[in-house]
């Protein structure tokens, strides 16, 4: 049964946390081991924006050895083999409205597995949003946690002592690969707690549990709502949220992210409170972004802390002569390569391109890494050669994707640099339009 161990999902988890630290320069969990209990029966509520990878960071950032169990949706499982991978891998269907009236039925039978799950103390994950949102923003909380946690509680007389777990999982650059990203589990609900409201009216205490989870999830989750200046907040953070990281929240591994929340709440509190200032604000970044556009910078140069001259002779100097071993990796890791351009070229929607990557890398890289070896060995017949190059090859191959990123941020702070030096007045003019 999907609530008993499993070692198809100890194995993933396995292979899932190398290639997670690979994919990631950093990942930093807040709140895990004081928020989520090893003995009570819990239910993980993540805000969700980043397809695969988003269950995959929740199945990493569990420190126990509970196996996890994900509820998705249905049309994922209509391959037999991919079904028999997903509930390997303790991921159980929920049927939608489009998966066809029928199928609605079939939901019972899944809840009951999940208040099954529950009982037996294990966790549980579910998305509470019940779709995919790329944006940094809470779409509309669904009520498929309390439907399952409730009726479950009520069955024990409210006895099971379950929590709510609201995660909100925030990346620095979504699609981006070596980014940051940052976990945070927060105080969890206890759902014991309606229990006099449940016995009187169900619905209403559905609905207030969704709320509670919702007003919580609301505080973690960077939730940009005012459409209309999106793409205004995203540049806002872009140049202020290393700075403000560092001078209001240096004391906190998780910086960035509750820089980013700051931003979005003031700028939220200027729109409402004082709108004329609010609109200058935006008419400044929309000019400093017109005057970056001319020379070819971007919101995500570091504009406020210029790269030297000599810091980047030093950092061009160490790319050319560490330029063979990236050469060697790219060589050897070129058909991952070609195949993970070959998979994004099947996908139009953009959140799927980091999901897609890791899993190429993750299934790819070894396979191509085998194969290339015995080749090496049977061609050569010099068998420690063949181990070497074993060895040798993911390791080159990890350097050499590094070793293009950093790349690409030499060139883009020798960017900043030259327009520093060579319009030293439209650097001084930018600086106070980014501010915040």
């Amino acid at each position: 049964m999907i609530y008993r161990y499993d070692f198809r999902y100890s194995v993933a988890k396995f292979l899932v946390s190398i290639a997670l630290k690979v994919n990631f320069r950093k990942m930093v969990f807040v709140g895990r081991k004081e928020n989520v209990s090893k003995e009570r029966a819990v239910i993980f509520a993540p805000n969700h924006r980043n397809a695969l990878l988003d269950a995959l960071l929740v199945v990493y950032a569990t420190y126990h050895m509970k196996q996890v169990v994900f509820l998705a949706r249905a049309d994922i499982f209509r391959q037999k083999w991919i079904a028999w991978m997903l509930r390997g891998m303790r991921i159980m269907p929920v049927f939608r409205m489009h998966d066809g009236k029928d199928n609605l039925n079939r939901n019972s039978e899944i809840f009951n597995n999940a208040a099954r799950i529950l009982k037996n103390n294990n966790p549980i994950a579910i998305f509470p949003e019940a779709r995919h949102n790329p944006k940094q923003s809470l779409l509309p909380l669904q009520k498929a946690v309390p439907r399952i946690v409730l009726p479950t509680e009520a069955s024990c007389d409210f006895q099971l002592h379950s929590q709510v777990v609201p995660v909100s999982i925030y990346y620095r650059d979504i699609s981006g690969f070596l980014s940051d990203v940052y976990i945070t589990f927060g105080t969890p609900i206890e759902v014991s707690k309606y229990k006099d409201i449940y016995n009187q009216n169900p619905v209403q205490a559905i609905n207030q549990l969704r709320q509670e989870m919702k007003t919580s999830l609301q505080s973690m989750v960077v939730n940009i709502q005012n459409d209309a200046f999106y793409g205004e907040y995203l540049h806002a953070i872009d140049w202020n949220g290393d700075r403000i990281a560092g001078e209001e929240f240096s004391d906190r591994k998780d910086g960035f992210l509750q820089a980013s929340l700051h931003i979005v709440k003031k700028l939220d509190e200027l729109f409402d409170k004082n709108r004329p200032l609010f609109d200058a604000k935006i008419a400044g970044f929309r000019e400093a972004l017109e005057m970056l556009k001319e020379h070819g910078l971007t919101t995500k140069d570091h504009l406020l802390k210029p790269s030297s001259g000599a810091n980047l002779f030093a950092r061009f100097t160490a790319l050319s002569l560490t330029a063979p071993v990236a050469l060697f990796g790219f060589l050897n890791g070129i058909f991952p390569l070609l195949i993970n351009r070959k998979l994004l070229g099947m996908f139009e929607d953009k959140q799927f391109v980091a999901s897609v990557r890791y899993a190429s890398g993750l299934i790819f890289v070894p396979i191509f890494d085998l194969i290339q070896s015995l080749a090496l060995g049977i061609i050569t017949q010099e068998w420690w050669l063949a181990l070497a190059y074993f060895i040798a090859m993911p390791a080159t191959f990890y350097f050499a994707v590094n070793w293009r990123k950093w790349l690409r941020a030499a060139r883009r702070d020798l960017k900043v640099n030259r327009f520093v030096q060579q319009f030293p007045d439209k650097w001084q003019r930018v600086l106070p339009l980014i501010a915040i």
